[in-house]
């Protein structure tokens, strides 16, 4: 028998199939939705970001801290980018960035191409197919779905996680690697948004800045870094949020406080702020008070500035020293008490999964169950935002559908 079952026809599965059935081998994909790759079509903001010509190992998160090093070498960028220019699938850069989509800036490109290849090398779909049982009898996986029973020697799993649920992700992984003794790392929401209770946030709704952004656990800092902040009805987004979220949402998780402080003029000096206002002081002391920020931030975030640096002055002039340090200080620490996250149904992704201290990082095959493999979000490793986590599924995939 020359079958192989994968579950899961996201990123890794479709990958791994088309790998597959190029090998020669009769590979059946099943998925519960109505077609593949829907996640992959939100990705970017629907221009999928597929990938990142920077694939350094800090962008990727694991409990086994360099078991994606293996997966990542051996597949990087430049093998991404030469196995989807071998398929149809152009790549291109922004000229301000490292970041990788197709050259249609189109999610649907991706997913297409991907389709279309896996069907032409032979690959059976099965969707909507939900599987009521899985045995492992005579070296033989026999998954059984609407009383038809389907048998491989070698089973993938390729299911994601259950990030955006609107979608149709599926926890199903999880189960079937419970059923064969594998462990699961505690899941959390990652690359989420953040909510937090501060009402003078919320009427910031809309308003963009490019800003620095320390996270600080228990008083303490933990994080730093730079991006953009979007204020929303909630709480905050923005890639700079989407990025320090997982150390938030890790540590919320285990009931720490989690606070957020953002510089909302991250490129200019607290002192030379000081000195620029006292400047701006002498020039405009006989007008309104609002025309000392004003063209200096955005001008959404006047009144909320002065409210929070409790300034009461109507007119430039009225100003004293305290003030304006009082003004400077707030522009550069808006604090965020941040309350919890959006969820896994607006997460990106989740972080945990499979522990991969049960999987051979040079196979993907389990250590515990022999001609199971694992491949993508399923398993504990998830990366920052900027392509890493569709790359990581690709080269996973790589792995696990070469090593078989």
């Amino acid at each position: 028998m020359n079958n192989i079952n994968i579950i899961g026809a996201g990123a890794s599965g479709l990958f791994c199939s088309i790998i597959l059935a190029k090998k020669g081998y009769r590979v059946n994909l099943f998925e519960k939705n109505t077609k593949a790759g829907r996640k992959i079509l939100a990705t970017g903001n629907g221009k999928c970001n597929i990938s990142n010509q920077n694939l350094s190992l800090e962008n990727f998160h694991s409990g086994v801290k360099k078991f994606p090093n293996f997966a990542i070498d051996k597949f990087g960028y430049k093998e991404l980018e030469n196995f989807f220019k071998n398929i149809g699938l152009e790549l291109t850069t922004t000229s301000s960035s490292t970041k990788l989509f197709p050259m249609s800036l189109q999610a649907s490109s991706v997913v297409d191409i991907l389709y279309n290849e896996a069907i032409l090398n032979g690959v059976k779909f099965y969707f909507n197919s939900f599987i009521t049982d899985i045995k492992y009898k005579n070296n033989y996986y026999n998954i059984s779905i609407d009383d038809k029973t389907y048998s491989s020697k070698y089973l993938i799993i390729a299911t994601g996680s259950g990030a955006m649920k609107k979608l149709g992700s599926s926890d199903s992984g999880y189960t079937i690697a419970k059923q064969f003794k594998h462990n699961i790392v505690p899941l959390f929401a990652s690359l989420v948004q953040l909510n937090c209770k501060d009402k003078d946030i919320h009427n910031l709704s809309g308003v963009k800045v490019n800003s620095s952004v320390k996270l600080y656990i228990d008083k303490k800092e933990k994080q730093y870094i730079e991006g953009d902040v979007l204020f929303t009805s909630y709480g905050v987004s923005g890639n700079a949020i989407l990025d320090i979220s997982r150390n938030c949402s890790k540590y919320l998780y285990h009931k720490n406080k989690v606070e957020l402080v953002i510089d909302i003029l991250p490129l200019i000096s607290k002192d030379k702020l000081v000195n620029m206002l006292n400047k701006r002081k002498e020039i405009l002391k006989d007008k309104d008070i609002k025309y000392l920020l004003m063209s200096v931030i955005n001008s959404k975030l006047i009144d909320f500035i002065y409210k929070k640096a409790n300034i009461k002055r109507k007119n430039i002039k009225e100003l004293n020293k305290k003030d304006i340090l009082n003004i400077v200080y707030t522009i550069k620490h808006i604090d965020i008490q941040i309350e919890s996250t959006k969820g896994f149904e607006s997460a990106e992704v989740v972080a945990g999964g499979v522990d991969v201290k049960d999987i051979d990082f040079k196979t993907m095959q389990s250590k515990l169950q022999k001609g199971l493999f694992f491949c993508g979000e399923v398993l504990d490793v998830d990366g920052n935002c900027g392509g890493y986590n569709l790359h990581w599924a690709f080269s996973s995939a790589f792995i696990c559908a070469n090593s078989i």
